[in-house]
């Protein structure tokens, strides 16, 4: 009996070595292929492009620039739901396929102008520094016409009037602005002479006005030439009727080529159409 005993196999309390080793090694499953991230790629792309646009149409084509505007943002209001990676790149096919279009249509009417006046650029340019909203004057500006007590010379021997002085819509920013003083568009490169002799008060330039000449006469009257190309006179100088004080240019903030007069009697602005009888 006892030897039936000891021939009397009893199972393993723990498991093996390749059973514990295979229990404690955690099941290995095939990787699936990551899928590339189209929505990211997109909206890199779309902010890349946005800002280039921002950039350089702002800078060198303001009317491109604002036709664009209104035609991304009318994509934007379309209805396109973002739900997903094929609504993302159809919403994307159509904001391009609209700025194409009227980029496109831009360019046709920019080309249709320059035929019709004979491949000259047309001198429409113009400016402007004060924002303000109608019927409030800014500060240091008047709505009445001065005369002084001398004659005024016109500033440039042949010009187009672009803007008048007062309340319009600024031609940069396209708000309402207050204008200071008188825009002349003129070829770049037109001799400007005072309206009247004086001294060189301020030969300057300024974000704004640009290259700027501002001229002290009698009676506490000033006049300021400004987006001059070239400026000739410097602080201090004497100058008459017959100086040249600069060329015409377009410096500052302008969109185009001409000369900004503005009058000014005891440091507050008038209108100068009176007085230099273009009114």
């Amino acid at each position: 009996m006892w030897e039936k005993t000891q021939e009397t196999q009893y199972p393993p309390i723990l498991p093996g070595t390749e059973e514990m080793k295979a229990a404690l090694t955690p099941p290995v499953t095939p990787r699936e292929k990551q899928r590339p991230n189209y929505i990211l790629r997109v909206q890199v792309f779309l902010c890349l492009l946005a800002t280039a646009v921002v950039l350089i149409l702002d800078y060198a084509a303001p009317e491109l620039y604002r036709r664009c505007s209104e035609a991304f943002y009318k994509a934007l209001e379309s209805g396109v739901e973002l739900n997903g990676q094929e609504h993302l790149l159809k919403f994307t096919s159509e904001v391009v396929n609209r700025l194409q279009g009227e980029v496109m249509e831009v360019m046709a009417e920019l080309e249709g102008d320059t035929e019709e006046q004979g491949g000259l650029p047309e001198l429409t340019g113009a400016g402007g520094q004060l924002a303000a909203f109608w019927p409030f004057v800014p500060e240091g500006n008047s709505t009445k016409a001065y005369q002084p007590p001398f004659a005024l010379n016109l500033p440039l021997e042949s010009f187009y009037i672009t803007s008048d002085y007062g309340w319009r819509k600024h031609p940069v920013t396209g708000k309402s602005d207050f204008h200071t003083g008188v825009d002349l568009a003129a070829a770049e490169g037109t001799p400007v002479r005072p309206a009247a002799g004086g001294v060189v008060q301020k030969s300057e330039y300024s974000a704004s006005y640009g290259n700027n000449v501002v001229i002290l006469h009698s009676d506490g009257v000033t006049t300021r030439y400004c987006h001059m190309q070239y400026v000739f006179v410097r602080q201090g100088e004497t100058v008459d009727e017959n100086t040249v004080l600069g060329t015409v240019g377009q410096t500052g903030m302008v969109t185009g080529p001409h000369l900004h007069f503005e009058l000014l009697h005891n440091d507050v602005r008038y209108d100068p159409a009176q007085a230099l009888g273009l009114s």
